[in-house]
């Protein structure tokens, strides 16, 4: 009898372990939607991308660059962006500076990161 409640006992154990992290595992978060590409140009270029199924409404846009030498203004450019679901945008942002800088660009969740060179209103060598 002893033996049975102490079966029943382990069996219990494993099995209360064990269902947490199944459940754990089977909560998913979805995955980011969107892709993000920066390239240079008159000002900072970046091709958005929704590869999701969902329509993309008031995503909060922002673009950062930590050169010393970009302007105030040039600096942190803040925006919304609206992308139906498969579409693809282009968001050109305006720069003034010179030297190198990196560049920080976050949609909604999705943060993009790259370099490059600044001269005047030109941004060359993004990467």
């Amino acid at each position: 009898m002893i033996k049975k409640v102490v079966g029943i006992l382990i069996v219990g154990l494993l099995i209360a372990t064990i269902l947490p992290v199944g459940s754990a595992i089977a909560q998913s978060t979805e995955a980011s939607q969107i892709e993000i590409k920066i390239k240079g140009g008159f000002g900072i270029h970046a091709i958005i991308k929704n590869i999701g199924t969902t329509d993309l409404n008031n995503a909060d846009m922002t673009l950062a660059l930590d050169g010393r030498m970009i302007f105030p203004g040039f600096k942190d450019n803040v925006g919304i962006i609206d992308l139906d679901a498969g579409k693809t945008q282009l968001v050109i942002f305006p720069i003034r500076g010179f030297g190198t800088t990196n560049i920080e660009l976050t949609v909604d969740t999705t943060t993009e990161t790259s370099s490059g060179m600044i001269l005047g209103s030109i941004a060359f060598g993004v990467r």
